[in-house]
């Protein structure tokens, strides 16, 4: 078993940082394996949390957070997620319980920190301040009512937006950006639970 943890990453789209100098234990373990590419996992220098601009256009990259991560050659690795998310990737709907939603990425090393190597492309990893109950606008939004904490659920691209996704779409237009680029990065709806140990599945981009 070898280990890294990841150093301050540095992101050209990102409007907040945060460092891997985390303490007490892990919120949540994520585990998981490499797809076979061209890239080897040996290549592999840590993993990363891209947190969605939810009322934004920017997608995933709001701001980055490294994450602690055991990598056992060739394939499989394991995540561990030790604090919540940064205030400023939060948001929420009328129930008012702060949510926030991040994807898995796959960085090269502590000195090419904007190479992004991969993802996993079919889930995401969704926060709540507080429980969510069944019926309201966030659990609409999370795909159903969860404890609060961090939780796991599939991502699935969609033509049709829900109100939810519709009401952040509104909130980023108000913001004065393209009508076009906010409805673009919200075509996509999260599945209802899942088991929180399911395994995710990195696909590394060829070198």
């Amino acid at each position: 078993m070898k280990s890294w943890l990841l150093p301050l990453l540095l992101a050209t789209a990102c409007d907040s940082l945060a460092g891997p100098d985390y303490v007490g234990e892990p919120l949540i373990t994520l585990t998981g394996t490499f797809a076979p590419t061209s890239a080897p996992p040996a290549s592999v220098g840590g993993i990363a949390l891209l947190w969605q601009d939810a009322e934004g256009s920017g997608g995933p990259g709001k701001a980055i957070v490294a994450v602690p991560v055991s990598i056992e050659f060739p394939t499989t690795f394991a995540v561990q997620v030790p604090t919540p998310p940064p205030d400023d990737v939060t948001f929420a709907f009328a129930d008012g319980t702060r949510l926030a939603e991040c994807y898995v990425y796959v960085v090269a090393d502590d000195t090419d920190t904007r190479q992004f190597l991969g993802t996993d492309r079919t889930h995401a990893l969704v926060w709540a301040a507080g429980d969510i109950a069944d019926g309201t606008p966030a659990a609409a939004y999370l795909g159903g009512g969860v404890t609060a904490g961090y939780h796991l659920r599939r991502y699935n691209p969609s033509a049709q937006m829900s109100p939810q996704q519709q009401t952040l779409v509104d909130r980023c237009t108000a913001r004065g950006e393209p009508a076009d680029a906010c409805a673009a990065r919200h075509r996509y709806q999260l599945t209802p639970p899942i088991a929180e140990d399911e395994s995710l599945r990195i696909v590394l981009w060829p070198p």
